[in-house]
């Protein structure tokens, strides 16, 4: 049974809360790279997804990212160059400005994670350009192989709520870091409410 979704209007604070990164160079060896507001368990997160770079050369048109069935409240936004749009199961970044290659850029949108601690979340994404595509797709057994990947998914684990970790809350392999202010857009906030298990 699909999960109902709402498109409610976006407040000036909630438009602020989410956003873009401006775009930089980057190296073209650097990995997709995921951030996260906070990992407690239950909080609601802001998760920042860095394209370090394009296909090969070619600019990015779209970038797709596979939301885990743990988390619920999945909200997003459009940019000034990003149109996102939303399913059950991803969420997906499109633009008629295609992403040079070797230029850096943030999209955003935000969870609630599950109660459960120690939770490995993973969030595939698959990154379009004009030529090709990247698939940050591989899943490690644990930590140590996930390290040693070539296109590695993102991965999230739950801490709790005083702030222990399980192990290393933010998993992104590669990245430099996430760099750029984030930039305010007009446009509507896209809800997906899950039933949480």
């Amino acid at each position: 049974m699909p999960r109902p979704r709402t498109r409610v209007a976006a407040t000036a604070a909630a438009l602020a809360a989410l956003g873009l990164g401006l775009g930089t160079a980057a190296p073209a060896s650097a990995h997709v790279g995921l951030d996260a507001t906070t990992t407690e368990a239950g909080a609601r997160t802001l998760l920042t997804l860095e394209v370090p770079h394009g296909c090969e050369g070619s600019a990015t048109t779209e970038v797709a990212v596979r939301v885990p069935d743990a988390v619920s409240d999945l909200a997003v936004e459009d940019t000034q160059r990003w149109a996102a749009t939303v399913t059950d199961e991803a969420v997906t970044f499109r633009t008629d400005r295609p992403l040079p290659d070797g230029t850096r850029d943030q999209v955003s949108f935000s969870v609630r994670l599950p109660d459960e601690v120690g939770a490995e979340l993973v969030f595939p994404v698959v990154q379009r350009c004009e030529v090709g595509e990247s698939a940050w797709t591989e899943v490690g057994e644990d930590a140590a192989a996930r390290a040693d990947l070539e296109m590695p998914a993102p991965v999230i684990v739950v801490t709790a709520v005083d702030g222990t970790t399980v192990q290393d809350a933010v998993m992104s392999y590669g990245a430099a870091g996430l760099v750029g202010a984030a930039c305010l857009t007009s446009g509507a906030v896209l809800l997906v409410r899950r039933r949480r298990t």
